[in-house]
């Protein structure tokens, strides 16, 4: 890429000629693993009604999550070693075969492991899916891009479910799972199309790598354990002992000479650290929405169930808009976009509490929209500042860098999100008091979480880069 080709393409020029294939490219594989993940969800009732296993259930959805942070922070390194064609490839495929597996499973048992196995290729592909905005569009143009994988998020969220209850109705679940594969062919032409045949480094690093994607993955799996109805106690030492392994993987990972993530990823005070921390704690304090939305909705306002779905979709819907509109702002705009973007998300959390509850209906949707649209104002200028930051020696381990860091918060918000819940009744048919209770809770007592996210986006946002000194030495004009 030359000098003059650093520029910011306009939206006709992603879908023209000379993008076109790259840009399809980098929304199907988002597109699999985001529509994957909503199809699961409305055809879950009818799997236990076909396959039984009702008490698993909730580990089906906790095994994939689990799988795919630890694929995704292995997304870079496996980059590195194979090269971005095969990564995809092998990612793709281990996706393909695990879906493949959940159609044909005739137990729970069965269909877990198939989880698993979906979620390791999903995991990577997003990784790698991430990788393809390096590789194939301009620096100027990475924020466009973000709001392209946003979009995706924001179709899927509606189609999704739609999707979903189609094969639900026809009593056919199994096709919901069958009819990804067609997609996934698709996918692998495109991957032939567009993806350079790289070899990568080959290097190996040992085993270190392993253990610390191994601790991560017991990290995770011990936060999806936490708030399943144990007691204190059992929910208490699931997260310190979560909270324990990550630190430890974080202090070996800074330590490491084959690294699986960009050097300052843990190091907070540097533009790709406060990257990290708004991408994790914004994920964490937000998650709220989708866990319990639809449910507070219901109960408290009397919304039909469908109706209360996609009223959900909101936050999403919102989110995209934002990513989208707001792509194109370069500089200092861009940079205010990422100061102001949380404050909005905090402001919108604060009207959830208060509106959800008891009402206005219209006012506690349009929080959840203020909440949604302050995501979407910042979300793809952190991830293009931090893209920059990592420069050419991380180029390979950063595509781990926001679908991992996004992956981890929304299962400690889940996780915690859930202990709030069960702390203050929410089980059983709860009264319509505790409902309102939880309403607030949910979202206030992970406020402080949004709060983190909001000194992580100043750091991104504030910080001078090479790319920002850079621009004043050489003004536009």
């Amino acid at each position: 890429m030359t000098a003059d080709d650093d520029r910011l393409l306009s939206w006709a020029e992603l879908v023209g000629r000379r993008y076109r294939l790259a840009t399809l490219t980098l929304g199907l594989g988002i597109s699999l693993h985001a529509v994957n993940f909503f199809i699961f969800s409305s055809l879950a009732p009818s799997v236990v009604e076909d396959i039984g296993g009702l008490s698993l259930l909730s580990w089906a959805t906790t095994l994939y999550v689990v799988a795919s942070i630890v694929s995704s922070a292995a997304g870079g390194i496996v980059r590195s070693r194979v090269g971005a064609r095969k990564a995809l490839t092998v990612s793709l495929w281990g996706f393909a075969l695990g879906t493949a597996g959940i159609g044909l499973a005739p137990t729970m048992e069965w269909l877990l492991v198939a989880r698993v196995i979906q979620g390791l290729g999903s995991g990577l592909l997003m990784a790698n899916s991430h990788g393809l905005i390096r590789d194939l569009y301009p620096p100027k143009s990475w924020a466009r891009l973000f709001a392209t994988i946003s979009s995706v998020w924001g179709v899927a969220a509606l189609t999704g479910p739609l999707v979903g209850g189609i094969f639900a109705e026809f009593n056919d679940w199994r096709w919901g799972f069958y009819a990804m594969l067609p997609v996934c062919v698709i996918f692998q032409v495109l991957i032939l199309r567009t993806v350079k045949n790289n070899e990568g480094s080959h290097a190996t690093g040992g085993l270190a790598p392993v253990f610390r994607l191994s601790l991560i993955g017991a990290a995770a799996l011990l936060v999806g354990a936490t708030g399943k109805g144990q007691s204190d106690a059992v929910d208490l030492a699931c997260a310190a002992s979560a909270a324990a392994l990550l630190i430890l993987a974080i202090s070996w990972e800074r330590r490491s000479e084959t690294p699986l993530f960009p050097r300052d990823m843990f190091r907070p005070t540097t533009i790709l650290g406060g990257g990290v921390m708004f991408f994790f704690f914004v994920s964490a304090g937000t998650v709220a929405t989708g866990v319990y939305g639809p449910y507070f909705l219901r109960m408290l306002h009397d919304t039909p169930p469908l109706v209360a779905g996609y009223t959900v979709t909101v936050q999403s819907l919102l989110w995209t808009s934002a990513a989208i509109t707001l792509s194109g702002l370069i500089g200092t705009r861009a940079r205010t976009a990422i100061v102001v973007g949380p404050l909005l998300t905090a402001v919108g959390c604060v009207g959830v509490t208060l509106f959800l509850p008891a009402g206005p209906f219209w006012l506690a949707i349009g929080s959840i929209a203020v909440l949604g649209f302050g995501i979407g104002t910042a979300w793809g200028h952190v991830a293009k500042r931090v893209f920059e930051a990592a420069g050419e020696a991380d180029r390979d381990r950063v595509t781990a860098v926001v679908p991992t860091s996004q992956a981890l918060g929304m299962a400690f918000g889940a996780a915690a999100v859930g202990v709030i819940a069960d702390r203050v009744g929410l089980t059983g048919q709860p009264p319509i008091e505790v409902i309102a209770t939880a309403a607030r809770w949910t979202y206030l007592g992970l406020l402080p979480a949004v709060g983190l996210a909001i000194l992580g986006a100043a750091i991104n946002g504030l910080s001078t880069s090479a790319s920002d000194r850079k621009a004043a030495d050489h003004p536009a004009g």
